[in-house]
């Protein structure tokens, strides 16, 4: 459309856009934008959509390139902006202010973002969010403040015989330092009770995943039952690499209206967290919570069964650039673990139906932008 302009010999671009977020895609808008003033000398105004809208984000950045494709005028990311431009476009009016924002704050800003909108365009203002004292929850918890104030947030810690003392406090410094109620429900007469309910059917069985689950499903409930009575909306925690391999629960911590974190790698989630502990210029998210080994706490001496360092951009490597074995392997990573994860990520399809809708941050996001038949075996 710009060369079908260009060459009818127009004195102005203007483009009203509504270009969705993603990581990086900044810089990209302004080499395409760049290359068509170039092209035609003449200057160019791009004004794009700022706002949520259920999975997307629309970042703003509106922005201006004068005829000698400098930089004119730039818009405010992730918020309204009102930028007064003459025309005739003047020259030599100087540059604007143009700190780029690093990856950790563009996603923070998106996903504080989308929490906002969300819950605006919904008719809710407050949220609910089970507080393990696990890295997830404690970011989820830090951007739910930031889009809709300590006062709209309400954490609930809901331990069982499992759950150690160390979590149940880092649960409540963070709830301190982020000035939110807490509520700590311990489940373990509801856990008892369910097993007793159950025992016709696990009593001549091994322990397993089901009674796991249970503790899970258990919370869920009553993460749901306050959000329930208080009109509030519960907010999952999972991240994007957990969810990408199946490990989490169905109708336990799956349950929840939106998944901040659901396109957020379990890498960029500690990225997350450092950055909103900088950005606060204090401790924000107690350190023990970032240096802890993960873990669900379902049963004695349980710790995550993957090592993130490595799974976890594994993860980003089949999905985000559907990287071969051949690829893979040539960039060091065990063969069998490869087949391992990409096993699990196909056999994980039928949990992501399920899952509440992600706010989009990268390329390839599940749910709308990325689905798998559940029947056809693939991987298997």
């Amino acid at each position: 459309m710009c060369d079908i302009l260009g060459d009818q010999g127009i004195d102005l671009f203007i483009n009203i856009s509504a270009s969705p977020f993603r990581v990086d895609r900044d810089p990209r808008r302004r080499v395409l934008i760049a290359e068509k003033v170039r092209r035609w000398g003449k200057p160019y105004v791009y004004c794009n959509l700022v706002g949520g809208q259920d999975e997307l984000v629309f970042d703003g950045r509106s922005l201006v390139y004068s005829e000698n494709s400098e930089l004119y005028r730039l818009g405010a990311a992730f918020d309204e902006d009102l930028l007064h431009i003459p025309f005739p476009i003047e020259i030599d009016a100087g540059k604007p202010s143009d700190a780029k924002l690093s990856r950790e704050a563009e996603l923070a800003g998106a996903i504080t973002l989308g929490i906002r909108d969300y819950f605006r365009k919904t008719g809710h203002t407050e949220a609910v969010v089970g507080l393990s004292g696990g890295v997830d929850s404690s970011v989820v918890a830090a951007l739910a403040v930031h889009a809709l104030g300590s006062q709209n947030v309400i954490g609930l810690a809901l331990p069982t015989t499992y759950s150690s003392s160390k979590s149940e406090d880092d649960a409540r410094r963070l709830a301190e330092n982020l000035a939110v109620r807490l509520e700590i429900l311990s489940i373990e007469s509801l856990r008892q009770a369910v097993l007793e309910t159950l025992n016709p059917f696990f009593q001549d069985a091994d322990e397993g995943v089901a009674e796991e689950n249970l503790q899970a499903r258990i919370r869920g409930t009553i993460l749901m039952a306050v959000a329930n009575k208080r009109n509030a909306l519960l907010l999952t925690t999972g991240n994007k690499t957990e969810v990408a391999l199946g490990y989490a629960t169905l109708y336990g911590d799956m349950a929840g209206a939106l998944a901040p974190l659901g396109d957020v790698s379990k890498s960029d989630v500690y990225r997350l967290a450092r950055h909103l502990n900088e950005a606060a210029g204090k401790e924000i998210i107690p350190k023990t919570v970032l240096e802890k080994v993960p873990s669900a706490e379902l049963k004695p001496g349980q710790v995550d069964p993957f090592d993130y360092e490595i799974v976890s951009p594994l993860v980003d490597e089949l999905v985000l650039n559907r990287a071969t074995d051949q690829e893979l392997e040539a960039k060091g990573y065990d063969p069998e673990l490869i087949g391992h994860i990409r096993s699990l990520l196909v056999r994980a399809e039928y949990k992501r139906r399920q899952a509440a809708p992600s706010i989009r941050v990268t390329g390839k996001a599940f749910g709308m932008g990325r689905r798998y038949p559940i029947v056809n075996r693939y991987g298997s």
